[in-house]
């Protein structure tokens, strides 16, 4: 049972004193990671048909957006732990650079080559690399590396949860504990508050231990523990208003954050030069719009686009928009948000961008109770609503650059003023490893420069996630399985081919994109969990039984794929 906000608190004060969570072993945190790692997978079918019944989802994005990414981070968090000390060390014993990297270079810059991380990653994402680009000194030369003060920071956190996506509150926590070496207090978000159980029966583990209290309540619950000295740490996902709030109740100097901002996806004149090209590309922008109902901190919102295709992109964007949204979980005429008010705001706030010029399709959108349609915009400028505030629903606007200056154009967009937020991008081109690509990721704000790919996919791979160097959508990083020093930490470029992926002759569709749903999608994830907890945990038998179930279940979610492509919807 879930004890009140003070109790809590008082538990893990109480255990702390007791016994510092720094001093645990590493063995014994492993073993926790695992145990939570495996019960996710035991869970995985309540929670994710709950998650669907109660966000208008389907469970197989529950599967691929909160389930495996969990299981992911929590055991790669697990790894870098095991790489790092003996199982009998304290966690304090924690070297802050593991074996794990490869350094290299990134257009010139120092970098460490991190995906992929392991042979698993490298079979999953068949062409992806993942690169952390490293800060410089004004005369170029890297900082001297060393543990960062607040990496070993020791006592307690607050972890304020977001509502969106489970697996961010999972990650943060797991961060805290980790990373930070701190135990936790975690305040499950009052809008999804049904998750909380669930999320209380996965972390048993780490509840039992000490590790870890669960609380609930609104508001005036995460600003009184805001306030308590007895946390030396806060951590939030959320708005930027909540941010402030919460900065000025428990102090700046406190707090950490991830509060997203208005995503741009830049898409190139090359990338649209074939059918295959295009169609990949609308693909993977219509699920970044769309993606949680376009509740995703790097939900696709502006799409810049050649002058000269605007016309033609926009109607087959449109068209695969009407796929992914027509599936299970909803229909053109509504994705279901968070609650009324949201979509209400959805509803003025397109409102008001028609009122200042802009053309939408559907005309006029308007919100029922909690659903606000799929929602394409065109005739959008820098001035508008659209640029400066942040939708978090499924709506996005096309943005016509001349063809002659389109790179140029397409970065100052990024890097303007008027652009909310420095969080995620995404580039899609024809030529990913270019040095013209290179060097525009390096010279974008952006925390999470993602090239081919949406950069939610960023979020479930062995990368770091965190906002740029201006710290526009918050400050400090998480996911950081590499225990890398967050301090010279500037940004994390993913790159990946476009369109199909796979090996030789052997070619499939990303399985997280929208445009199929049922079991064939959540068969995919399952197998995928199962997959990854054989590896990680070094199973063999039950890893030679999981292999040939993912083939099978990839084979399975392409043929549903195709035949929703000939019936052009669901």
């Amino acid at each position: 049972m879930s004890l009140n906000p003070d109790a809590a608190l008082q538990r893990v004060l109480l255990a702390e004193q007791s016994k510092p969570w720094r001093t645990e072993r590493v063995g014994t945190i492993a073993r926790l990671l695992a145990e939570v790692a495996e019960r996710f997978l035991q869970h995985g079918d309540l929670l994710a048909h709950q998650t669907a019944e109660r966000m208008g989802v389907t469970p197989g994005e529950v599967w691929l957006e909160t389930i495996f990414p969990s299981v992911w981070g929590l055991l790669s968090t697990r790894r870098g732990l095991l790489a790092s000390a003996r199982r009998h060390k304290p966690l304090q014993d924690v070297k802050p650079f593991p074996r794990l990297r490869q350094r290299t270079e990134f257009g010139g810059r120092p970098a460490l080559k991190v995906l992929p991380a392991t042979l698993l990653e490298r079979l999953l994402l068949p062409g992806f690399s993942g690169y952390v680009l490293l800060k410089e000194t004004s005369g170029g030369t890297r900082k001297a590396s060393g543990p960062q003060a607040t990496s070993r920071a020791g006592g307690l956190a607050l972890c304020l949860l977001p509502f969106n996506l489970a697996s961010i509150g999972v990650l943060d926590v797991a961060h805290l504990l980790c990373v930070r070496q701190q135990r936790v207090v975690a305040k499950v978000s009052e809008k999804v508050e049904f998750v909380g159980p669930l999320l209380e029966q996965i972390l048993a583990p780490l509840i039992e231990a000490d590790a870890l209290q669960v609380v609930f309540g609104g508001p005036e619950v995460g600003a009184s523990l805001a306030a308590r000295p007895e946390f030396s740490h806060i951590h939030l996902t959320g708005s930027a208003r909540t941010a402030a709030t919460v900065a000025q109740i428990g102090g700046p100097e406190k707090l950490t954050s991830e509060l997203g901002g208005a995503t741009l996806a830049i898409v190139f004149p090359d990338a649209l030069a074939t059918d295959a090209g295009r169609r990949a590309v609308a693909r993977q922008i219509a699920f970044g719009v769309l993606a949680n109902n376009g509740q995703h901190c790097v939900s696709f919102q502006i799409v810049a686009v050649p002058a000269s295709d605007e016309l033609a992109f926009a109607e087959l964007l449109w068209h695969e928009l009407r796929l992914a949204a027509s599936r299970k979980g909803g229909t053109i005429a509504g994705r279901k948000l968070v609650d009324a008010a949201v979509a209400r705001r959805l509803e003025a706030w397109t409102a008001s961008l028609a009122a200042a010029g802009a053309r939408s399709t559907p005309s006029r959108p308007q919100a029922h109770s909690e659903y606000f349609p799929a929602c394409l915009v065109q005739g959008i400028s820098e001035t508008m609503a659209i640029f400066s505030e942040e939708a978090f629903g499924p709506v996005a606007g096309l943005l016509p650059l001349p063809v002659e200056s389109f790179a140029e154009q397409a970065k100052a967009v990024a890097n303007s003023a008027r652009l909310s937020g420095d969080l995620g991008i995404s580039l899609f081109t024809s030529h990913p490893h270019s040095s013209g690509i290179r060097q525009l990721a390096l010279q974008l704000r952006h925390g999470v420069v993602t090239i081919n790919t949406y950069p939610g996919v960023a979020f479930a791979t062995s990368l770091p996630w965190g906002a740029g160097p201006a710290q526009m959508s918050g400050h400090g990083w998480t996911h950081n399985y590499s225990l890398l020093p967050e301090d010279e930490l500037e940004k994390v470029v993913l790159t990946a081919p476009l369109g199909r992926k796979g090996f030789g002759p052997i070619r499939w569709e990303d399985p997280w994109l929208l445009n199929t749903s049922g079991e064939a999608t959540a068969g995919f994830g399952r197998a995928l969990v199962q997959l990854t907890l054989a590896y990680f945990l070094k199973r063999p038998w039950q890893l030679a039984q999981a292999q040939p179930a993912l083939i099978r279940a990839i084979r399975r979610r392409e043929a549903a794929a195709r035949r929703t492509d000939r019936m052009g919807t669901q």
